[in-house]
């Protein structure tokens, strides 16, 4: 007796039930599985109980399919909406932010499960979790959120296969896969080709800033930013590069000093104490009105700037022009003309020294001291002043060499001041401080004795990649003093008397208080710099980030015509090559042509041949099924009203006798070729089974009846 092997095949679970439209343990699942895999796109800046709404959901669903709990009825989906909404209430104060809104999107679609239990309800659950994919991008537009939405998209994309009737879950990855490919070129196309439009509503902007830098600032304030390594900008520069003692960027100028803060005045504010126009303190254009447009600029910086809420933009010494209307402020600052949404190209021209315009609010102006304050330190500068014999350079040297004495220390962990008198208290006390302690003190010291002086907050520094692109973090912050000398303003920094390896090596240099550097970033990939075999992989990704940043999130008007551009020239240049390699221009140019008909006409038929194949085998399923029924029906086996001729053979089936099965298998057939997304092969397979169950229902009812 001979043995037969039998294989046991474990059959797939269905998506949808055998009504057509209950959904199957193996669907939820599936929509289960991509909500989790959405919520952790979001969840590096969503609130964490939205982990526990999912598992709620989860968990009242699967009691449900346990027999253990009825359907979640209407009034327990108003009180989860509910609570949904007074949880985003208590997290963020508000509900029309940009946060309240993405979590109130993630809310409803976790909280929609709830209610899925049909075809129609698993799509809309699908649908909402492309948006909440899409809505992704609002946190971060990196590498590797765009990997896990692509992901998202594909399993988003195969759910939408099995809910149209893939029959297992490779034969759907596989159909997902496909139309995926279908869809790379046109989306390449629509990239590279289509203009970006401007949004046609507004939207509540995530209230967030790139770096902690202020537009006022007391001694301390700085050194607290020391302690993060978030990323300001990224610049890189067309010809001329700053060498490292040069790199100061500019971002806001302080003139008002209250006796502890230095704040920044705003031309609004100027204009309305002053009494003047506000063109004459801030003007919006592509160039500069303070400068001659004579002058070249020394830098071309490229900036990548990261979201913020505020319109800061940052130049390397006073802005000349920039390659968008941005405003010109007289202070010598740049300011855009509305916050950034989401990261931005700028390109921006500039000195790269103080601005040698005066500034239309006056020198009395800037010499503005609090009518008492500080005591000691005007004491100090008017003995100074004396021993200068009222020169104004001497005196500003002996300010600064005082600085470099003992016991003056530049550190990282400054001695918090507490007195009225912070800058007497820093001067004669506690004689310890970063880059505010001593800006101010020179800044005061500057206009006791009369002396036009403000201070400028920027950053300082910023780190050189191989591939020539600047990073410029929060602990590259700085600040330092401009004073009007001379008939312009020069740039005055204690830090190059007291800490000069600061302004060389940057702030990880300072050895004072050096365990507050990076302090709030203990992961930070920035630690890895001192490793030998770490420290090239962190700038291998930093370098592939930058370039995708500028060339993919940042592609813009002129990179699409560069790149149009690019791809004509080359296309030029085969063409002439073709044209050098014949024998002569009309050979070439009629074998160019016959190339191009040729390519042209063999994808035409191809594509033909397949829409024809398509369309035959579906003209001949509906023609096949239309006349079985009409068969049907000239033996008294009519079809109800509002009857689908799938439904009209099942009804038969189980009164057919031997052609009952037959009758079932038509249906099957019938509705797979119709309306599954099958390929080639197995249409073709699937088309000739039915014809053979057509025909052998045929056959068995015709001898039934005889």
């Amino acid at each position: 007796m001979i043995g037969r092997r039998i294989e046991l095949r474990a059959i797939p679970e269905p998506a949808v039930l055998a009504d057509g439209r209950a959904l199957g343990n193996a669907m939820l699942r599936q929509l289960f599985i991509g909500q989790c895999l959405i919520l952790a796109l979001h969840l590096a800046w969503m609130p964490l109980w939205l982990i526990a709404l999912a598992a709620a959901v989860a968990g009242h669903r699967y009691l449900q399919l346990c027999g253990r709990l009825p359907r979640a009825g209407l009034v327990l989906r108003l009180t989860a909406v509910a609570g949904l909404l007074a949880a985003l209430w208590l997290e963020y104060g508000i509900l029309y932010g940009m946060q309240g809104l993405i979590g109130l999107l993630i809310g409803v679609y976790l909280l929609k499960l709830l209610e899925t239990h049909d075809r129609r309800d698993a799509r809309v659950v699908v649908l909402i979790g492309m948006v909440a994919t899409a809505s992704a991008f609002l946190h971060d537009q990196g590498i590797p959120m765009a990997v896990g939405a692509l992901l998202m998209l594909g399993w988003q994309v195969q759910s939408l296969v099995r809910l149209a009737g893939a029959g297992s879950a490779a034969s759907a990855w596989r159909e997902t896969a496909w139309l995926l490919g279908l869809s790379a070129p046109l989306m390449v196309a629509l990239f590279v080709g289509v203009p970006r439009l401007g949004p046609l509503w507004a939207m509540p902007q995530l209230d967030r800033a790139s770096t902690g830098l202020t537009d006022e600032i007391a001694p301390g304030d700085i050194a607290a930013l020391s302690r993060s390594d978030a990323r300001a900008f990224r610049a890189r520069f067309r010809g001329r590069e700053p060498t490292v003692s040069e790199r100061y960027w500019r971002v806001y100028t302080l003139t008002h000093f209250d006796g502890v803060r230095w704040s920044r005045v705003t031309p609004q504010a100027l204009s309305a104490t002053l009494a003047r126009p506000l063109a004459d303190f801030m003007r919006e254009g592509r160039r500069s009105p303070w400068q001659d447009e004579n002058d070249p600029p020394r830098f071309t910086a490229e900036l990548l700037l990261e979201p913020d809420s505020r319109p800061w933009r940052p130049s390397l010494g006073t802005p000349l022009a920039t390659d968008s209307r941005q405003r010109y402020l007289a202070d010598g600052t740049l300011e855009g003309r509305a916050p950034l949404s989401s990261r931005t190209l700028l390109t921006v021209e500039s000195s790269g020294q103080a601005p040698a315009h005066a500034d239309p609010a006056g020198a009395a102006f800037h010499a503005m001291l609090p009518p008492r304050g500080n005591p000691r330190t005007r004491e100090l500068a008017e003995r100074l002043w004396r021993e200068s014999g009222g020169d104004t350079r001497v005196y500003l040297g002996r300010v600064m060499a005082r600085f470099g004495e003992a016991p003056f220390r530049y550190t990282l962990s400054p001695p918090r001041l507490g007195s009225r008198d912070r800058v007497d208290e820093f001067l004669f006390e506690s004689r310890a401080g970063y880059c505010t302690h001593y800006a101010s003190a020179a800044a005061v010291m500057a206009r006791a004795v009369g002396i036009p002086a403000r201070i400028v907050a920027g950053f300082l520094g910023g780190e050189r990649h191989p591939d020539g692109h600047f990073t410029v973090r929060d602990y590259d912050a700085h600040a330092w003093v401009e004073v009007w000398l001379e008939g312009g303003w020069q740039r005055l920094d204690p830090t190059a008397a007291i800490a000069p390896e600061r302004i060389e090596q940057g702030p990880q240099a300072v050895r004072d208080g050096r365990e507050r550097f990076l302090a709030d970033a203990p992961f930070s990939p920035l630690r890895l710099r001192e490793l030998g075999w770490a420290n090239p992989l962190r700038l291998a990704w930093e370098r592939l980030e930058y370039r995708w940043q500028r060339g993919v999130i940042g592609y813009q008007r002129g990179a699409r015509g560069e790149l149009l551009a690019r791809l004509a020239n080359g296309w030029q240049a085969v063409r002439a090559w073709l044209v050098e390699v014949a024998s002569g221009r009309g050979l070439a140019a009629s074998l160019l042509g016959l190339m191009n008909i040729a390519a042209g006409t063999v994808a035409a038929a191809w594509l033909g041949r397949r829409m024809w194949r398509r369309w035959r085998l579906d003209r001949d399923a509906r023609a096949q099924l239309l006349a079985l029924q009409a068969w049907l029906e000239r033996r008294g086996l009519e079809s109800l009203p509002g009857e689908s001729p799938a439904s009209h053979l099942r009804r038969l089936a189980p009164r057919a006798g031997a052609a009952g099965p037959a009758l079932e298998d038509c249906a099957h057939h019938a509705e797979r070729l119709l309306y599954a997304p099958l390929d080639e092969a197995e249409r073709r397979q699937r088309h000739r089974q039915l014809a053979v169950r057509v025909a052998e229902v045929q056959r068995r009812l015709r001898r039934r009846r005889a």
